[in-house]
């Protein structure tokens, strides 16, 4: 095993000096680089020698150039109907997107085909491109696994296996799927493995991947670029969802990410911030792909100021001038703080990350500050904020090393002790509107106090009331035959049904006259009728001189309502 680990080795060198191919050089210029940054440096030679390589670096540091400069370098053309050649495997759709961009620019010089299959998007297409042949394949690996099972996707021509952000994959579950994708390429394969950090807790169980691999180490476990500056502001529960936008708006809202630690609560702010007037847009799982691809696009190109994103969007997306990050929730792992605030301060650019803190998440920015060894100092902003009562006391003096994790029961006890101060806090927001509400109800049903005489009932006196030989008079009050019944109906079906057309019509019915008595536009003249009208007329002919049909219908509509 071979192994580099200084941040420095190759800083001087140029691309013109690592053995890349005419047509890449040319690529390169294409994509704007510059200079090799260390993991390129480093990375490039093992690979262009074939060798298996295991690379950890920061977010941001180059490592998709790392992998794909040098492979397509080296790489043949596969066969009509064949392929892929190279596989690049990758725990997001937004990656997966972000890998195939540049190696779409990169292929305009080489003339390698490539195409890449996500979830959230059709089979067909995806189907469709494997069966006419591909050199190079990016792939996510549920949807990948999918297509092997379908008999879709043959992995038998593999020569280049990669693996980006392989520990990412392993927190997300993805081990089952990677190892039924990596056992159906060729042994011969040569294994490419980046990730975040080589910790062997993190990467683990996938080091039997790659054999006799080099070593590429640029930052170790918990390393934070140091053009990024860190602040936590102390803030109570019930204030903490209103002092967002309001920070936004002293800070400015422009190139803006916000995290937060559930979809739901993603939704959550992007609804509140849309109410403050601030264009926002939500990235998360439930996000179909066309979704997740518009606020991308429209974040790229400044049409949408704000993106409020999970942990999906924490790893590897490359999204120039973020000017700081805001973190709503603390994230559970301590290196998905590292991943988030590594979105801005990107490429030697200037960037600032601000994390809110509640007596909730706590814990979890001691242990981002075990992780990189030093402690997040407190925001102190030259306006005022709104706290709320009781922020969450950070000593300013804590040393990092002497917090300890909390035990299972521990855990447990305060996880219960959130739902219950959650669940109090709903309540509370609930019963408010709800006693607002029942005392207007209780103001406007007071009576008003007059000194006049009491109303008179409802229904009047009871002198009033019509007399039983009264209402035996009423119509229908006295036994009908069966077809006497079925004339009603239908004669009362034609009326109101005459007048629904009269009510809509209003004076275009016939002999249709405005206010002024002429003939309104469209109407017609006194004495002619519509045809409408003139059908209306023939269902109110009595019914013996109807045809039998009718009669039955009739028989059907007086069944339909218990006449007989």
């Amino acid at each position: 095993m071979t192994q580099s680990t200084n941040p420095g080795d190759g800083t001087a060198v140029a691309f013109s000096d690592l053995g890349l191919s005419e047509a890449v050089l040319k690529a390169v210029e294409t994509l704007g680089y510059e200079q090799p940054t260390p993991v390129q440096a480093q990375a490039i030679p093992y690979v262009l020698e074939g060798r298996d390589l295991l690379a950890a670096a920061q977010t941001g540091t180059g490592k998709t150039a790392a992998f794909l400069l040098p492979t397509m370098s080296r790489l043949g053309h596969a066969e009509r109907h064949r392929g892929p050649k190279m596989l690049i495997v990758t725990p997001t759709r937004e990656l997966a997107q972000q890998i195939a961009d540049v190696c779409a620019t990169i292929e305009g010089r080489t003339h390698h085909r490539s195409y890449t299959v996500v979830g959230g998007v059709g089979y067909e297409p995806q189907k469709a491109a494997l069966r006419r042949g591909l050199d190079i394949l990016v792939a996510t690996p549920g949807r990948l696994v999918d297509l092997i099972e379908q008999g879709e996707a043959h992995l038998d021509d593999v020569e280049v296996l990669v693996l980006d952000e392989a520990d990412r994959m392993l927190d997300m579950g993805f081990l089952p799927a990677m190892r039924k994708i990596v056992g159906q390429t060729p042994s011969s394969r040569q294994t490419l493995l980046f990730s975040a950090t080589l910790d062997e807790d993190a990467i683990g169980g996938i080091r039997d991947l790659v054999s006799d691999p080099a070593v590429v180490e640029i930052a170790h476990k918990g390393s934070v670029a140091e053009t990024i500056d860190q602040f936590a502001l102390p803030v109570s529960l019930e204030a903490k969802n209103a002092l967002l936008p309001e920070v936004l708006k002293q800070e400015g809202p422009k190139r803006v990410i916000v995290f937060c630690r559930t979809k739901h609560r993603a939704d959550a702010c992007c609804r509140r911030l849309r109410r403050a007037n601030i264009s926002c847009a939500p990235i998360h799982g439930d996000r179909s792909q066309n979704q997740r691809e518009r606020a991308l696009r429209a974040f790229r190109d400044g049409s949408c100021d704000v993106l409020v994103a999970t942990d999906v969007l924490a790893r590897g997306i490359d999204v120039s001038d973020v000017r700081y990050v805001v973190n709503f929730d603390v994230p559970v792992d301590a290196e998905d703080y590292i991943h988030r605030i590594g979105r801005t301060g990107r490429a030697g650019e200037a960037g600032w990350a601000l994390t809110f803190v509640t007596e909730n998440d706590a814990d979890e920015l001691y242990a981002a500050e075990k992780l990189m060894g030093k402690v997040v100092p407190p925001f102190e902003p030259s306006y005022e904020l709104e706290l709320g009562d009781k922020p969450v006391e950070l000593n300013p003096d804590r040393d990092p090393e002497d917090w300890r994790p909390l035990g299972k029961k521990a855990r447990k006890k305060r996880e219960e002790a959130r739902k219950a101060a959650s669940a109090a806090a709903r309540k509370r927001a609930l019963a408010k509107p709800r006693a607002e509400k029942s005392e207007k109800l209780a103001e406007h049903d007071k009576p008003a106090k007059t000194g006049g005489a009491k109303a008179p009932k409802a229904g009047g006196a009871k002198k009033d009331r019509p007399s039983k030989a009264a209402k035996s008079q009423r119509p229908g009050s006295a036994k009908l035959t069966r077809r006497e019944v079925a004339e009603l109906e239908l004669e009362t079906e034609g009326e109101r049904k005459q007048r629904s057309r009269g009510g809509r019509r209003g004076g275009r019915r016939s002999g249709g006259q405005g206010r002024d008595g002429r003939p309104q536009q469209g109407g017609r003249a006194n004495g002619q009728q519509t045809g409408r009208d003139q059908a209306a007329d023939r269902r109110q002919r009595p019914a013996g001189s109807r045809s039998g049909q009718h009669r039955r219908v009739g028989d059907r509509a007086g069944r339909q309502r218990g006449i007989y």
